[in-house]
């Protein structure tokens, strides 16, 4: 089942929309990035970019930095939690992540 996401960052601006569904402990789904401060963008495109032409030994610094970003989902039915190993493809349109630890608990099923 396809459940609408917001992606805020620790401020709580909204950064993207989209939809996602889950299976076991991933969330995969589409991505509208529009609202995504230009640099915050620009990361994840250079990380498109590296993936998608198989540089794998330069994805793991981006990796790290992405990471290290205070992102958080707000669920449709209002659970939020912070995320992990986020990738976000801009051009693309889609998103994969995990939900920390903590908000697992409560995440939407």
């Amino acid at each position: 089942m396809s459940q609408m996401i917001r992606l805020i960052d620790s401020a709580r601006t909204l950064l993207a929309v989209g939809h996602v569904e889950q299976s076991g402990p991933h969330f995969a789904g589409t991505i509208e990035p529009a609202a995504m401060p230009l640099a915050l963008r620009r990361k994840f495109e250079e990380f498109e970019e590296l993936v998608n032409g198989q540089v794998f030994s330069l994805t793991d610094q981006i990796e790290e930095e992405i990471a290290a970003l205070p992102l958080s989902v707000v669920f449709e039915d209002g659970v939020e939690g912070s995320v992990e190993d986020l990738q976000i493809f801009p051009k693309a349109g889609t998103i994969s992540f995990k939900l920390n630890q903590e908000a697992v608990a409560s995440a939407p099923r």
